[in-house]
């Protein structure tokens, strides 16, 4: 039996990626179970989800806390959170991640392969939501489930007008992914905990590392009319001398901001990986 642990952040589909492979596999004629977990966490906050895969009856109900694979959606997750806790000695780490394996930061005795699936989703489907474009990869380097099966999940899963894209987001995956490599001599990144030093409200916390973009005001457009100061749903953003400024310990860079700002004052930049 193949235990496997994904790790996504919430809106980037590591749940729909999990019930999507688990139905792959399904079609494949093997045994298999997706395990989402829920709790209170908005988006953008971490996440995650199992599988198990199996050639015979499953008997586990469990969570999986030794896994064989580590799946990781957002190239930047490793900062704070321990992705490969638990994972079996030559386990392997599929991590979304836009570098090589040195650039990844995760060390230790088992091997990474990586693939630029923020890239890959962003061109083929305009967001970044990175399942589908890991799931391609994971069919290349593991082995484990037909691509072929993969692309049929896709078609049950989604509606028409984005199955396309989200196939070709797959196949294009499946072709970049690298080889996986031995983690033994990686240097390792140091995780950082984030604290909020001058809370706004009294459930704020620094989010910064669950940001994929950060939103950049041109101050010169802004004409202060408060229209993001009043939608962000984080309170992120403050006004100064009549002008919006982003307190980015507070910013989990869903974009809202960007989306309502009526003179496109904010532009959304992609966080370095």
């Amino acid at each position: 039996m193949i235990e496997i642990r994904f790790h996504g952040r919430g809106g980037q589909g590591a749940v729909t990626g999990v019930r999507m492979l688990s139905s792959a596999v399904h079609i494949d004629g093997k045994y298999t179970q997706a395990i989402p977990q829920y709790g209170t966490e908005r988006r953008g906050a971490p996440v995650v989800a199992f599988c198990r895969i199996a050639d015979e009856h499953i008997k586990e109900r469990d969570l999986v806390h030794e896994p064989d694979i580590v799946v990781v959606l957002d190239p930047l997750l490793g900062r704070s959170v321990d992705v490969t806790r638990g994972l079996k000695e030559d386990g392997l780490v599929l991590v979304n991640h836009p570098g090589t394996i040195m650039d990844a930061g995760l060390s230790g005795g088992f091997r990474v392969a990586t693939v630029d699936a923020t890239r890959i989703a962003l061109e083929t489907l305009g967001r970044p939501i990175t399942n589908t474009a890991v799931l391609g990869a994971f069919a290349k380097v593991t082995g484990l489930v037909n691509l072929a099966s993969l692309e049929e999940a896709v078609r049950r899963e989604f509606p028409e007008r984005i199955v396309e894209s989200n196939i070709r987001a797959m196949r294009e995956a499946f072709e970049a992914v690298s080889e996986p490599v031995d983690a033994s001599d990686v240097p390792k990144a140091e995780r950082v905990e984030a604290k909020s030093m001058e809370p706004i409200i009294s459930y704020s916390r620094d989010v910064a590392d669950w940001r994929l973009f950060r939103p950049v005001i041109d101050v010169d457009t802004c004409v202060g009319c408060k229209r993001c100061w009043v939608y962000c749903p984080e309170t992120a953003i403050k006004m100064v001398e009549g002008k919006a400024e982003v307190s980015y310990s507070y910013c989990k860079g869903c974009g809202i901001c960007a989306e309502e700002c009526p003179v496109g004052a904010i532009e959304m930049k992609l966080e370095e990986a």
